[in-house]
């Protein structure tokens, strides 16, 4: 029973809801579009007469998993954890020209499903020609322009495809909903349709969406909880290398990434990073090679330091590119403090070749001795590894994966490895090289 209307702000921007009119959104920080719109309050009074939930057992084994089928790219399996998901919504970001119409066209190709690419933006002479570029056949590929989600999601049932895909989401319209399309009111109807599409249908649906300057996805944070997998495809520095990776996935890890590599044929999949990012390594002073974890793949990544004169500035640059820059600072302070070299009258520099970018706590030691190596203009081996977490007081702390890491260095053809000391006992393999250390002291005498 309705009991009352009532009227709420809402910013068309970011979807923000106010009791009152203001100027600026508090959310978003934008002037000017906070509007009025009627809420309708309802109550029921009787409950006795509302159907009973259906209720089903938790007990170990009483439901079965999410049934999936591959969607033929490596790469994208294991971000996805195993393959496209029955019943699951994904949104795939990233920024204009990193390639998601051409991964997307991979995947409808690959998964070997019956597959329906719906297109606001472009025509399907369009994507028949990038079709033809990447030697796609489209066997079981169908094209529709229509932008209305009520209209797709009949196509869907009729043509009983296995896989939905949507370029883009800010094009799609919903009938039942006001606003233009890419509003707020609409990305949250239209996908709240495709939800319930691939629940009643069972099948996957991608969706590519639009992002903001910032690099996250355009719309209120609303479209990111109603899918089931987020997707970002970043492009690095290096302009030929796609990294693929998931920050929400209810099927799966977050942790894992794809390496692409962009070429005249479209995205190819790289199965051996490492080798990828050391292919120009620098031999001189001031480069060492790290491993680095990313889910249950090991990477072996070039870090370079640049350690000059102090300019004319009072306050000496510290700057980096991949690497967290107050981490930095925090290793300079140990640097001086508990090992004795001096870098506060110094430029410095750290750099993750390949555009590669990560926070993780292992690179400690190799950005350390990168800069003593920089400082000292002494080079390092070339066929050694370094990782390591760097304590306040100068130790060096043990990191996990350090078996998966040390395997990948075998691999490559390193010979040498300095790591921290372990409390037990790990698989070293075989022809390579394993020095401990317990502290930045012993690391630094070490080399």
């Amino acid at each position: 029973m309705v009991i009352k209307n009532s009227t709420v702000y809402v910013c068309s921007n970011c979807d923000a809801q106010y009791p009152r009119w203001v100027g600026r959104c508090s959310e978003c920080g934008k002037f000017g579009t906070i509007s009025s719109e009627p809420s309708i309050v309802t109550k029921t009074k009787n409950i006795s007469n509302m159907p009973t939930a259906g209720v089903v057992s938790l007990r170990l084994g009483a439901i079965k998993p999410a049934t999936r089928f591959s969607s033929g790219l490596s790469e994208v399996d294991r971000v996805l954890g195993g393959g496209l998901p029955q019943g699951g919504v994904l949104l795939l970001t990233g920024a204009p020209g990193a390639g998601k119409s051409t991964l997307v066209l991979a995947v409808a190709d690959g998964c070997g499903q019956s597959v329906l690419y719906a297109s606001g933006e472009e025509s399907a002479e369009q994507i028949e020609q990038r079709a033809n570029r990447l030697l796609i056949k489209g066997d079981k590929l169908n094209f529709t322009t229509e932008t209305n989600v009520q209209s797709v999601a009949q196509a869907v049932r009729q043509s009983k495809c296995r896989l939905l895909i949507i370029d883009s989401l800010q094009t799609v319209v919903s009938s039942e909903t006001d606003g233009a399309p890419g509003s707020p009111r609409q990305l949250k109807a239209v996908l709240a349709e495709l939800v319930g599409l691939a629940k009643m249908e069972q099948i996957s649906v991608l969706v590519i969406g639009h992002v903001t300057k910032e690099g996250v996805a355009a719309g209120p944070r609303t479209v990111e909880h109603l899918v089931d997998v987020v997707l970002a495809l970043e492009s690095l520095e290096r302009q030929d290398i796609r990294i693929l990776r998931s920050t929400k996935n209810r099927f799966g890890s977050t942790e894992e990434i794809g390496v692409f590599q962009m070429e005249q044929g479209g995205l190819k999949q790289v199965n051996n990073p490492s080798v990828l990012f050391l292919a120009e390594r620098h031999s001189g002073a001031g480069s060492c090679v790290t491993a680095i974890q990313e889910g249950s793949r090991s990477l072996l990544v070039e870090v370079q330091a640049l350690v000059t004169r102090s300019t004319k500035f009072s306050y000496p640059k510290r700057a980096t590119t991949g690497y967290d820059a107050n981490r930095l600072q925090l290793l300079l302070a140990v640097l001086e403090e508990k090992v004795g070299v001096r870098l506060g009258y110094n430029d410095v520099y750290v750099n993750l070749a390949g555009g590669l970018k990560s926070r993780e706590t292992a690179l400690d030691l190799a950005v350390c001795l990168a800069m003593v190596s920089a400082k000292q203009k002494k080079p390092i081996a070339n066929n050694l590894v370094v990782f390591g977490e760097v304590g306040l007081g100068g130790e060096v702390r043990p990191v996990n994966a350090m078996e998966k890491r040390l395997q990948e260095a075998s691999r490559l053809g390193f010979k040498q490895a300095v790591v921290p000391k372990l409390s037990d006992n790990i698989n070293l393999p075989k022809g390579l090289q394993v020095s401990f250390v317990r502290n930045l002291t012993e690391a630094i005498e070490w080399l």
